[in-house]
């Protein structure tokens, strides 16, 4: 099965989909011709692409697509650096609704349902994708920018919505009080779309008890766009089209492939006439091909994700521990916003919201035994000061590496 999708990708590089002197000249420079690609062996040593190489060019360095066919310039959400902007095509515009028309009739979307998008909709491409789902899937849509609590209780029992689209940080401020809590389960809204960040296993069940709906995870990325996975009825991985993306899944220090089955960094390479096509693009995303076939029948890959590497941690005895695996435990021992620092000399300390639940001395033995330490202190602060990646508390820090 690889090698059919190494042979689509090798294909897509054999059509000109890649000729761009972005590509070209990056190929030369590390020896490798991109016309003479013609194998497996030679499609790996392809030099990745990597942010920096997309933050110091222009879009329009980065695409061949013709100005009439040219559906729009949009940008990241700049969250990790400043922003980098896409050019989307036409054809673009119509395999993301492709993409979801696939992954969201599988778990109930219909058309005549009623979209909710909370969260800021600007410029960054994560606010249109939202948007362009509703529309793919033939529904109606509304925007709520700022999701204040008030302001979801004002769509929600105002709207007859079915689909929410945001975040799952924005979709857990209803479970922040019981009354909330009430409003949300007595609403018409069916399922949460989740996307922008990682979902464990505890919000999610934190979420569909407030909602009494259906969660379901979403994976995309800014350089092509949202979804390119999408969870099934079993919630159980992202299910992607493998005839569209090339996923490898590569060592993070040796860029070598991992053994099947086993977590490392997400390269992408995209399979059509993109607007800004991706050859082997290192994500910094931790994920593992899952090998078992899904029980929901379909015949889509899937994979799962662990978080970015700059938010993971490596223990000493090589394995990755992820924002989603701490989450496992605090989040389920009432802890809503935190974060475990891990120190040079071995110490590890919980940082806990000092104006919410204090840890038991239960979350401190699960910690103790997933990140293999001797000990795991507690000290409660205020939420303003604790580290943040983006808007929110970054869960895993490491200090004096």
């Amino acid at each position: 099965e690889r090698n059919e999708v190494v042979k689509r990708a090798i294909d897509a590089i054999q059509k000109g989909y890649f000729n761009l002197a972005f590509y070209t000249d990056h190929c030369k420079k590390n020896g490798v011709h991109l016309a003479d690609v013609k194998t497996e062996e030679q499609f790996l040593k392809i030099p990745f692409t990597v942010k920096e190489d997309l933050r110091n060019t222009s879009a329009y360095d980065r695409t061949k697509t013709d100005p009439k066919d040219i559906y729009g310039v949009y940008s990241s959400n700049g969250t990790t650096g400043k922003k980098t902007f896409y050019v989307h095509s036409w054809k673009d515009h119509e395999k993301q609704a492709e993409f979801v028309r696939t992954f969201y009739s599988a778990i109930g979307m219909k058309h005549g349902g009623l979209g909710a998008i909370f969260g800021p909709i600007g410029s960054p491409i994560m606010g249109h994708c939202m948007m362009w789902q509703f529309h793919a899937m033939q529904m109606g849509m509304t925007l709520c920018p700022m999701p204040s609590p008030e302001n979801i209780i004002d769509v929600i029992q105002n709207l007859p919505v079915t689909d929410i689209a945001t975040l799952p940080q924005v979709a857990s401020v209803m479970a922040s009080k019981p009354e909330w809590q009430e409003i949300a389960a007595k609403s018409s809204v069916e399922r949460l779309i989740l996307g922008g960040d990682f979902l464990s296993d505890a919000r999610r069940k934190l979420l569909e008890e407030t909602w009494n709906a259906k969660v379901y995870n979403s994976f995309g990325m800014s350089e092509v766009f949202g979804p390119i996975g999408n969870e099934c009825t079993q919630q159980a991985g992202f299910h992607y089209p493998d005839k569209d993306l090339y996923i490898e899944v590569v060592s993070p220090e040796t860029g070598e492939p991992v053994p099947k089955g086993e977590v490392g960094v997400g390269v992408y390479t995209t399979l059509w006439e993109k607007g800004f096509p991706l050859l082997r693009y290192w994500s910094g995303d931790l994920i593992r091909i899952i090998q078992e076939p899904c029980l929901c029948g379909s015949d889509l890959p899937r994979f799962e994700y662990f978080g970015r590497m700059t938010d993971c941690v490596k223990l000493a005895n090589g394995t990755w521990i992820s924002p989603k695996q701490v989450e496992e435990y605090t989040l389920s021992a009432g802890i809503l916003h935190c974060q475990v620092q891990l120190h040079k000399d071995g110490s590890v300390c919980l940082v806990y919201d000092e104006a919410g639940v204090k840890p038991a001395e239960q979350l401190f033995q699960q910690l103790k035994e997933l990140l293999s330490c001797d000990e795991v202190t507690g000290q409660p602060m205020p939420l303003e000061k604790m580290e943040l990646r983006g808007v929110k508390p970054k869960y895993l820090v490491e200090y004096g590496k």
